[in-house]
């Protein structure tokens, strides 16, 4: 019945003929892909804290430990979260992802191009030399610090008021796509609400499924 009403809401048979016929489909995947995996929005709340509260600059600046005991919480929790079948449907076709997601779902699917505007929630990276670290290194000590240089880790995740990471590439890919889908993300935050525009004045097809990827790409991906 669910799969039902999805397909009556959305224009199923049209989406599958520009996939189809797509030869260089390009994703752009928000918070809401991974919804039906269990993990939160932004706008939601994790363990009583406010997504988008944790996730500044001033937070990890100001109460580091606090930022710290959260973030392994996160840490825990959602490394054990699970592909859903629009993360799934993206990797068989090997369809390259442009996600502001931190969650790693789509390395777990098996997507082998995926760039992370924001980051991903599972490396640590020093704020002195820049060096890359696992996850487990926060757990060391209440403020782990870099073996190196002894500066403070900080996940490598995209705090507000921060420059997203990988955006010339993301531009690049997006001008080549000739399909862009949009899912589980408005694009409502600058710069990546540009995106879509680059698409637009190349003429090139949108589809954008901000609720339900888990069933409507399945039904639209070439198989």
């Amino acid at each position: 019945m669910q799969s039902q009403l999805a397909q009556d809401a959305f224009p199923i048979q049209e989406w599958r003929n520009l996939m189809q016929n797509a030869s260089h489909p390009v994703a752009i995947t928000g918070a809401g892909i991974s919804v039906a995996s269990g993990l939160p929005t932004v706008r939601e709340t994790w363990k009583g804290t406010k997504l988008k509260d944790f996730f500044t600059w001033d937070m990890f600046s100001r109460k580091t430990r606090q930022f710290y005991q959260f973030y392994r919480h996160i840490y825990q929790d959602w490394r054990d979260a699970k592909p859903n079948q629009a993360h799934l449907a993206l990797a068989r076709q090997q369809v390259p992802i442009i996600t502001q997601n931190i969650d790693g779902l789509h390395q777990k699917a098996g997507s082998s191009h995926v760039l992370e505007l924001h980051g991903n929630l599972f490396e640590l990276k020093c704020i002195g030399c820049q060096t890359l670290f696992p996850a487990d290194y926060g757990y060391r000590d209440e403020i782990p610090r870099c073996p190196s240089c002894q500066e403070i880790l900080k996940p490598n995740i995209v705090l507000v008021g921060e420059q997203v990471y990988h955006y010339g590439t993301a531009v690049d890919w997006v001008g080549k796509a000739d399909v862009l889908l949009i899912v589980g993300t408005k694009l409502e935050m600058a710069p990546c609400k540009e995106l879509p525009q680059i698409a637009v004045r190349n003429q090139v097809p949108l589809i954008r499924l901000n609720r339900q990827a888990e069933l409507i790409l399945p039904q639209i991906m070439k198989e």
